[in-house]
C-alpha cells in the first residue's frame, strides 16, 4: 500500500496541484492513500525547518512530499516537490495533472480561505474548553503509578485535565511514565506534558501535587559560604507562588521524607505571598490516620472503612505525633445493637474494651505496620500512602455535605483547639464544598490540651534556624524530639 504525505502552504498553487493529483490517484487506486497537511503561510518556514531537521532532509520550497512505510508517524522517504510527485505519478501510474496555472492559483486562494475558516473554528473550540491545570512535581515518585489512574477515572478535578509532569532532570523513565498515562485513554485527560521549566510547569496551575523528596546532601551557600542542606521546597514554593493561580491548591506529600512533611509545609507557607497558605496549602498526614484505623479494625475484626474520627495530632508518623481517640467511633460492629452501616455509631474505646492494649501495644503496632507489610510483600508498602493522597484530594475537591467524620490534615492551626502560634500542624478538620475548616467550639480534654502545647513547642523548635544548624547538619533530618503517644 502506497501512503504519501503532502504538506505545503495553504495558499500555494503547487500544493493545490499536488493534492488534486493525490485525490485522483486515491479515487482510482484502491491501495493508494494520501494525507494532506496545509500549513499557515506565516509559519511555513519554521515548520519546514523543524521537519527537515527531525528527518535529516534538505528541502526549501512548498510543497514537500514524502512516502511513509507505516501509517502517519512512521519512517519517511522524501520524494520532493510537486514536480517530483507528478513525475512519480506519470511514470508509475500513467496519470498527470491537466490543470492550468490560472486554475491552480484560484484553487490555492480557495484553500487559504478554507484553511482560515477551519483555524477559526478550531480556536473557538479551544476557547470553549475550560482546562484544569494539574502539575505533579517529581513524577518518579513511586506513589504516582498508584494515584494517577484513580485521579483521572474518578473525575476528581474536571473533564478537561491538563497534566504537567515537572522534573529538573528529564529521563527516559519519566517519558515512559508520560506515555503510560496517555495509554490509560482516560476521557478526562486532555493532554500531558513533561516540563523542565518551572515557569511553564506552574503557569496558571489550579492544583499542585508536590511529591519531591528532601535532598540530604550538603552544599555551599555562595553568598555566605556556609554549609547547608539543599532543600528543593524553597525554590518550588517561590515558583508556584510566582506562576500559579492565586487560588491554586497545594498538596505536599513526599514518600521518603514523610517524617518532615509538617516542617516542609511550614517552610513552604513562609515563601507564599500571592497564594494564601491558610486556605490553599495542605500537608498529608492521612496516611498515618489510615494506618491507625487498619490496626484498630484488625483488633475489632471489621472493615477499616467502618472506623472514623481517629485523629493524628502533631506532625507525622515516625516523628513527633499523637493519636487522639477521644472521638473515635465504629459502625457495623458485631455487637448487641445491629443497624444499617453508617447509621449507628459506637464509641471505639468501649468496643475495644482493653485500655492496657491501647496504652502498651497499639502505638507500637501502628509504628511497625508499614515494616510488617513490606516484609510480607518483599517490597516497599506504598498502597496506603498512595490511597491517602487520593482520599485527601477527593475530600478537598468534592462536596461532602453529609459527611460528619473528622479527618487529619496538616493545615494552618492558629486560633483553633487552643493553639495560638502561627504554625501548621496535623489537626482534625472537615471538608465541604471544595475547602476545609476546623470545627468551632470543639471541646478538648485537659490531656489533649497539654499534648497540643507540647506539639506546638516541638514544631516551633523543629522549624527554627538554630535547630536546623545544630541538628540537621550533624544528624540529618530524622530527629525525634517527642515520643509518640495515644490520647483518649
Amino acid at each position: 500500500m502506497a501512503k504519501f504525505v503532502i504538506a505545503g502552504k495553504a495558499n500555494c498553487p503547487h500544493f493545490a496541484k499536488a493534492e488534486l493529483l493525490g485525490d485522483e490517484l486515491t479515487l482510482n487506486l484502491p491501495g493508494f492513500r494520501v494525507h494532506k497537511i496545509p500549513v499557515d503561510p506565516n509559519q511555513w518556514d519554521t515548520w519546514l525547518q523543524n521537519l527537515c531537521q527531525k528527518n535529516n532532509w534538505k528541502h526549501s520550497k512548498s510543497p514537500i512530499i514524502w512516502r511513509e512505510l507505516l501509517d502517519r508517524g512512521g519512517k519517511g522517504i522524501l520524494l520532493g516537490d510537486a514536480n517530483a510527485f507528478q513525475e512519480y505519478a506519470l511514470n508509475y501510474y500513467g496519470v498527470k495533472s491537466e490543470l492550468t496555472s490560472n486554475d491552480l492559483t484560484k484553487i490555492g486562494s480557495e484553500n487559504e480561505n478554507t484553511f482560515q475558516i477551519v483555524e477559526q473554528e478550531h480556536k473557538q473550540v479551544l476557547a470553549s474548553i475550560n482546562p484544569f491545570n494539574l502539575t505533579i512535581s517529581n513524577p518518579e515518585s513511586p506513589a504516582l503509578y498508584y494515584i494517577i489512574n484513580e485521579i483521572l477515572n474518578e473525575n476528581l478535578f474536571s473533564k478537561d485535565v491538563f497534566i504537567r509532569l515537572y522534573t529538573k532532570n528529564r529521563t527516559k523513565n519519566i517519558d515512559g511514565i508520560s506515555m503510560e498515562i496517555e495509554d490509560l485513554a482516560s476521557p478526562h485527560l486532555r493532554s500531558i506534558k513533561v516540563v523542565q521549566d518551572p515557569a511553564e510547569a506552574f503557569k496558571e496551575c489550579d492544583f499542585a501535587i508536590i511529591l519531591d523528596e528532601l535532598d540530604e546532601s550538603i552544599g555551599k551557600d555562595e553568598e555566605t559560604n556556609l554549609e547547608k542542606f539543599n532543600n528543593p521546597y524553597i525554590s518550588l514554593a517561590k515558583d508556584i507562588d510566582q506562576n500559579a493561580k492565586p487560588t491554586c491548591k497545594i498538596l505536599i506529600s513526599p514518600f521518603g521524607s514523610r517524617n518532615e512533611t509538617c516542617a516542609l509545609v511550614n517552610l513552604v507557607s513562609k515563601c507564599l505571598k500571592r497564594i494564601n497558605p491558610k486556605k490553599y496549602l495542605i500537608g498529608n498526614s492521612m496516611c498515618d490516620e489510615m494506618t491507625a484505623k487498619a490496626v484498630l479494625a484488625h483488633r475489632l475484626r471489621i472493615n477499616p472503612a467502618y472506623v472514623s474520627n481517629v485523629i493524628v495530632m502533631g506532625q507525622n508518623i515516625s516523628d513527633s505525633f499523637y493519636l487522639d481517640l477521644t472521638y473515635a467511633r465504629v459502625t457495623d460492629f458485631d455487637g448487641a445493637v445491629w443497624a444499617k452501616t453508617g447509621t449507628h455509631w459506637l464509641n471505639l474505646i468501649s468496643m475495644v474494651a482493653d485500655k492496657q492494649w491501647i496504652n502498651k501495644d497499639f502505638m507500637g503496632l501502628v509504628l511497625d505496620r508499614e515494616n510488617s507489610v513490606s516484609q510480607m510483600l518483599s517490597r516497599k508498602s506504598i498502597l496506603v500512602f498512595a490511597q491517602s493522597i487520593v482520599k485527601l484530594i477527593k475530600l478537598w475537591n468534592l462536596s461532602h455535605k453529609n459527611d460528619t467524620s473528622l479527618y487529619s490534615a496538616i493545615v494552618y492551626a492558629k486560633g483553633n483547639y487552643g493553639i495560638n502560634e502561627d504554625i501548621f500542624l496535623s489537626i482534625p478538620v472537615k471538608f465541604e464544598n471544595g475547602s476545609y475548616f476546623c470545627i468551632k467550639n470543639f471541646k478538648i480534654s485537659d490531656q489533649t490540651g497539654s499534648v497540643l502545647e507540647e506539639i506546638t513547642a516541638d514544631t516551633i523548635t523543629r522549624i527554627s534556624k538554630k535547630f536546623i544548624e545544630d541538628y540537621y547538619v550533624k544528624n540529618g533530618y530524622d530527629v525525634k524530639l517527642v515520643t509518640p503517644k495515644v490520647v483518649y
